[in-house]
């Protein structure tokens, strides 16, 4: 019979953790403002999207646990506003609207870059005061055109709190790999884990 106690035992081989390739991706994909495709399920997807607030008294509320650096919500029926020319005419329309005291002030427009283009997102409330103004039959025609994408994301309130701040507003489009046209939408992502009926702020 053979003495193998001198021999060496054999190396365990260490497995890759489950899903540390994708999630790999999935970060990346997050850290160039786009968002996962939803068949992807990740938390940069917008899978059940719709499910993880509610919406009370005009304020958005989490449904369940949101964790860190998860999609939250998204900004519904958005207005997206990227040629020069018009982003010019938007910003200055959007000065003099906030500089008098006699009209209302637009509260939920965004401003983000997609692969490095600036890009104006204008929910439906602030699109509805602007066509209200007298702005360029361009401008007009873009406000007039949105995404067909519902959501509730424009209605959560800002904080000047840090410790209450619980979310990030970013733009951001969703990852279709082949195709080179993009849509962008505004989003809120969690900056910390958010517990159950928290109130969602920026």
């Amino acid at each position: 019979m053979l003495d193998h106690s001198d021999q060496p035992l054999p190396k365990r081989v260490r497995r890759p953790a489950r899903g540390m390739d994708q999630d790999n991706s999935c970060e990346v994909t997050r850290e160039t403002n786009m968002i996962c495709p939803i068949t992807c399920g990740c938390h940069n997807s917008l899978l059940d999207i719709s499910e993880k607030t509610r919406v009370v008294s005009q304020i958005i509320r989490s449904t369940r646990k949101i964790w860190k650096n998860e999609l939250i919500a998204i900004f519904g029926l958005t207005s997206a506003i990227a040629k020069t020319d018009e982003i010019s005419e938007l910003k200055q329309a959007q000065e003099k609207r906030n500089s008098d005291l006699y009209s209302t002030s637009m509260q939920y427009t965004v401003l983000g870059k997609i692969h490095g283009k600036e890009v104006y997102l204008v929910p439906p409330q602030d699109a509805a005061l602007l066509l209200e103004d007298r702005i360029s039959p361009k401008l007009r025609k873009c406000l007039r055109q949105h995404n067909a994408v519902e959501g509730v994301g424009q209605l959560a309130n800002h904080t000047c709190c840090d410790i209450h701040w619980n979310a990030n507003l970013e733009v951001a489009s969703i990852d279709h790999y082949e195709e080179t046209d993009t849509e962008p939408m505004g989003i809120l992502r969690a900056r910390h884990d958010i517990e159950k009926d928290t109130e969602i702020l920026t």
